[in-house]
């Protein structure tokens, strides 16, 4: 196994690319900063979804809009799968999650 990760290593390095987390100190901040905003931005989502079915109205919601911002998670998952990338993968899918779940709203009211 130790072979493989030092394969992994080395594409990275041939690539220009860093290994996740980074080595420097402010780097590596960012990365898990930036994890963390992946996982923890569907939040933002919460308040509309609220809205949405406590008044059981979606006046004013732009069911196009809803619907794009589904298919874009959607392709950015699918990227972050085909690359292995947890992170991308994650955070999208969170956020296509909670996209659909204001698309039924919209759909329903």
């Amino acid at each position: 196994m130790l072979g493989l990760h030092h394969m992994r290593s080395r594409a990275l390095a041939t690539q220009g690319l860093e290994p996740f987390p980074a080595r420097s100190l402010p780097k590596r901040f960012l990365d898990y900063l930036m994890y963390g905003v992946g996982v923890f931005a569907p939040l933002a989502l919460v308040p509309q979804i609220l809205q949405i079915y406590t008044t059981k109205n979606g006046d004013g919601l732009s069911l196009p809009s809803w619907l794009l911002f589904v298919l874009i998670n959607v392709l950015w998952a699918t990227y972050g799968a085909v690359h292995k990338d947890k992170h991308i993968f994650l955070a999208n899918v969170l956020m296509g999650l909670s996209n659909c779940v204001i698309v039924v709203g919209v759909l329903l009211y």
